[in-house]
């Protein structure tokens, strides 16, 4: 059974929470509709979870929940320093976020956290032995976890395993390495025996939690995680109202799909103008190359008004940028952000867009799955990508995390995501059941004819 959207009803209370652990949400007073929905299920059952909502619904707190949880479960346990849990995300720049965030929450509960991504080198279970929470990515967890046999006892040890950005699964190279380390799981769970119980009938028990703002078929996702609870919002929940847009141009059969972006370039000025109405504007790109060519165009075409402090800071920022193209779009309020540049770079360009002093924030589609970069307009400037030695168009998932970023809950109470394409494609677009059927990801959709 699929759990949906709930009519409104009363929010949870953060004072629910059993002492000490409040202080983790000590930035709120009540869960949102979501948490609220799946509360008790999470925090007092052991069950495991699936969960489909949109982008900006709060889905981080059902891990911290579960985390509270498995604390909750240990705290008179003679197992309790050895209990893990495992997270996973696809983005090495999101380990990372939340390494910095749960530890700040955590460590005080005696939480030992770890990121364990493509940056470490020679991570096994020994070196995860005195970490409770290890925060890694499927194709590192994959790596490790292959030679479980050989480390039953640590294993063992695994109470919980999130997956975050469960949606991964559906990717053609991706998906694969995902859906092996979950099935290692599985296989694990029910081949190995809890020793220290004494009992040679009590199955290793691995709770799943697995979450995405993009899953389908999520009933079937439930009954593979071993049976997990399943939860399905639609858009009627999501924070900010969010009108999509689909706008085609003429596009010649003589024209490439390479020429074509380049012509969008030249779009992107009056968008911003029409529609980002002065807030932070999101702009995803195919390529590192299209990133910094859109960035040259609107340096040159889009001029921001900043105010004194923008500038001030925003000219410091630049300062300490080796990127010389950067630094100089910096100034003018206008940032660029892709896996070329070094991490210290990516990590200033975000706390600037974060904060809202960076106006325009021009990425690569990969953001739409990591950082959380919300803004009030987003554009992704055409619906095709190169990959195998040719143009393939974006998945209806691709699009919908990429929309899924428009929408600051606690700025916004509309915003609005541009989908740029041809007119040809904006007709297969359209079919895409899931951005326009079932109010999924749609307040208000309409279709723009220009040329």
């Amino acid at each position: 059974m699929v759990e949906s959207s709930p009519s409104p009803s009363t929010l949870i209370d953060i004072q629910e929470i059993p002492n000490p652990y409040r202080r983790i949400f000590a930035d709120y007073h009540f869960f949102n509709r979501v948490q609220s929905r799946v509360f008790h299920d999470v925090l007092f059952n052991d069950q495991s979870i699936a969960l489909s909502a949109p982008t900006g619904s709060g889905k981080t707190v059902i891990f911290e929940l579960a985390i509270i949880r498995q604390l909750i479960a240990l705290e008179n346990s003679k197992y309790s320093n050895v209990s893990k849990i495992i997270y996973i995300s696809p983005m090495k720049a999101l380990c990372e976020e939340r390494l910095i965030d749960w530890h700040k929450k955590l460590s005080q509960y005696g939480i030992n956290c770890i990121s364990i991504t493509g940056d470490s080198e020679n991570i096994d279970f020994h070196n995860l032995s005195n970490h409770n929470l290890i925060i890694t990515t499927p194709e590192k967890w994959d790596s490790i976890s292959r030679k479980w046999k050989e480390n039953k006892q640590f294993i063992q040890e695994i109470k919980v395993f999130m997956i975050d950005e469960v949606h991964l699964l559906n990717e053609e190279f991706r998906g694969a390495t995902l859906e092996a380390l979950i099935c290692r799981m599985k296989t694990i769970q029910s081949s190995l025996f809890d020793e220290n119980a004494g009992s040679v009938n009590l199955k290793q028990n691995i709770r799943f939690i697995a979450v995405s703002a993009t899953f389908p078929n999520i009933k079937d996702m439930g009954e593979w995680l071993c049976g997990a609870k399943c939860f399905s919002f639609d858009d009627s929940i999501r924070p900010v109202k969010l009108n999509t847009i689909v706008m085609g141009y003429s596009y010649s059969r003589a024209c490439s799909p390479f020429k074509f972006d380049i012509t969008l370039n030249y779009k992107l000025s009056g968008l911003i103008l029409k529609y980002s109405n002065g807030k932070p504007t999101l702009i995803f790109c195919s390529t590192r190359k299209s990133v910094e060519m859109a960035t040259k165009q609107l340096t040159q075409t889009l001029t921001i008004p900043l105010s004194a402090s923008q500038k001030e800071v925003l000219y410091k920022a630049a300062s300490s940028v080796s990127d010389s193209k950067l630094r100089s779009s910096i100034v003018h309020g206008i940032g660029y952000h892709h896996g070329g540049l070094l991490s210290e770079t990516r990590s200033i360009i975000e706390q600037l867009f974060r904060a809202a002093i960076l106006p325009v924030l021009i990425t690569t589609s990969t953001l739409a799955t990591g950082v959380n970069l919300p803004a009030h307009l987003v554009i992704i400037k055409s619906t095709k990508f190169y990959d195998k030695g040719g143009f393939q168009d974006y998945t209806a998932t691709s699009l919908l995390q990429m929309i899924g970023r428009a929408g600051r809950p606690q700025f916004d109470t509309e915003a609005t995501a541009l989908i740029l394409t041809t007119n040809n494609d904006k007709v297969s677009i359209s079919s895409y059941s899931y951005i326009i059927s079932n109010n999924r990801y749609r307040n208000c959709l309409e279709f723009s004819h220009t040329g």
